[in-house]
């Protein structure tokens, strides 16, 4: 089906070519890996080869990978190396000069804070991190100018000190933003109650980022809280080392996030199928995007500049514009999505262009054939039907018996849940019916094949480990982010 509103590129070509022809000119890695490829100068963007960290980046030596003004830099930061090999990028001050202005009108906007006494904790991994590092300093910077009380702390992912600070700032502040990664929020709460601790969850909000998260977390975090949908909540942001911060969620893109998500038939209507992805808007005006066999390529310059630099990520590009008329002028709106409708309509037609998001391309398990992603699974085990007996972390792998495959899953419960046969079978049969709903193939050998054995729970297609928290909720405190699929 061709939808209007698809686009294949985002930002400005003509950056692109400079950013090409200057790092043909200055960059001797570039240069090297062009010429062995048979492409020489003078040839179209269109071209130019691709690269990606394995044949460009960890392929030459590092001073050979820099741009000709890496003098300009103002910090070294680390990529977390999740996918095995971390990296040191260079950031010029060039790209961030604008970045703590930029955060102050994000968070006026968003959360009010030039209205609001606020606390901002950064919770995500510090040292050489770029996520942490980052968050701390941009933070900073902006509380020292600001008129109006907005403090900073930055514990990192030790847990026991953000609720410590939580409860000891509570009575004076009027609101928390706690910049976390997603599998971690759990483990918090949980740990909170470990510790008799109450945490003020109408006060709470969130700033993600590193992993992505099923729209379900973001709807029993807002639950919780007793947060209706016109209020900003939690937002997720999209980059990585590699290319820094290329799109954000506002509240518009989060509007049609959960809009889609209650209403599969519309989002069947724009081709956007479960699992529904994250929509970003595009902030990045110095970078050029395509998408190439449906995964993101970066045109960027910066300390290490790429060319058609391939990030592993499963990503559609879309016009705002002509989605959002698509759902506006859609016979498939409810009277149950009014709240949802009106944020959408109420935004600007010049809001920046999206990103939408479906995780790693590079990361999944194959059983007899059909693809598994870590955002499928994702979807299946933080779904809002097991969110009560489930953390929502787990670890996914295929394992063979007897020449047969099976799913296996390690999967985290909840304080005081038991593991009977009785929960192993809701949990179970939740589970087959999220994954068969995101991963339809899945779902018709389920029905011509597996189910035969479902009776015999040694048998079952998915085999369930259940583990006690924190057994890996503790490791949120030690890693940077979480991978649901082991290899």
């Amino acid at each position: 089906m061709n939808h209007v509103f698809l686009k294949k590129t985002l930002g400005s070509k003509e950056i692109a070519e400079n950013v090409a022809h200057r790092a043909q000119m200055v960059v001797p890695a570039y240069q090297h890996s062009i010429q062995k490829q048979g492409f020489k100068a003078g040839e179209p963007f269109e071209g130019l080869p691709l690269s990606d960290k394995e044949s460009y980046v960890l392929a030459y030596p590092f001073p050979e990978l820099l741009a000709d003004n890496y003098e300009e830099s103002f910090a070294i930061v680390r990529s977390s190396g999740s996918s095995g090999n971390p990296f040191y990028w260079l950031t010029l001050k060039s790209s961030n000069q604008s970045s703590t202005a930029v955060l102050k009108t994000f968070l006026e906007s968003t959360f009010a804070v030039h209205q609001k006494k606020t606390l901002a904790i950064v919770g995500y991994s510090l040292g050489s991190w770029v996520g942490g590092d980052s968050w701390s300093w941009v933070l900073k910077s902006m509380a020292i100018d600001t008129p109006y009380p907005f403090w900073v702390f930055s514990p990192g992912n030790h847990l026991d000190e953000i609720i410590k600070i939580v409860c000891q700032m509570n009575a004076l502040v009027d609101q928390i933003i706690l910049f976390i990664v997603p599998s971690a929020i759990a483990h918090f709460h949980l740990k909170a109650s470990q510790l008799n601790q109450s945490l003020p969850l109408d006060k709470l909000r969130y700033i993600v980022g590193a992993e992505p998260f099923p729209e379900s977390l973001r709807i029993s975090l807002q639950k919780r809280a007793a947060v209706d949908d016109s209020t900003s909540f939690m937002f997720s942001l999209y980059g990585s080392a590699d290319t820094d911060t290329l799109g954000v969620e506002f509240p518009t893109s989060v509007a049609l996030r959960k809009l889609l998500y209650r209403n599969h038939v519309l989002a069947h209507s724009l081709g956007i199928e479960s699992p529904i992805p994250h929509f970003f808007h595009f902030i990045a005006t110095n970078t050029f995007l395509e998408t190439v066999k449906g995964c993101l390529c970066v045109t960027r310059w910066q300390g290490i500049p790429l060319v058609r630099y391939i990030v592993y990520d499963q990503v559609a590009l879309y016009s705002w514009k002509e989605l959002k008329q698509a759902i506006l002028s859609s016979e498939y709106l409810n009277s149950d999505d009014a709240v949802l409708i009106k944020i959408i309509s109420n935004s600007s037609d010049q809001l920046p262009d999206l990103l939408a998001v479906t995780g790693r391309a590079d990361n999944c398990l194959i059983l007899k054939g059909t693809t598994f992603t870590e955002y499928m699974l994702d979807e299946a085990v933080k779904c809002e039907e097991l969110h009560e007996i489930l953390t929502g972390l787990y670890r996914a792998r295929i394992v063979y018996e007897e020449d047969k495959q099976y799913l296996a899953l390690d999967l985290e419960i909840r304080q005081s849940i038991s593991s009977d046969q009785q929960t192993i079978d809701r949990v179970y049969h939740s589970l087959i019916k999220t994954i068969g709903r995101v991963q339809p193939e899945f779902f018709d050998d389920w029905q011509n094949f597996y189910r035969e054995w479902d009776s015999n729970p040694a048998k079952r297609v998915l085999k369930l480990n259940f583990l006690p928290w924190p057994s890996l909720s503790q490791t949120t405190e030690t890693t940077i982010k979480q991978r649901g699929i082991v290899k």
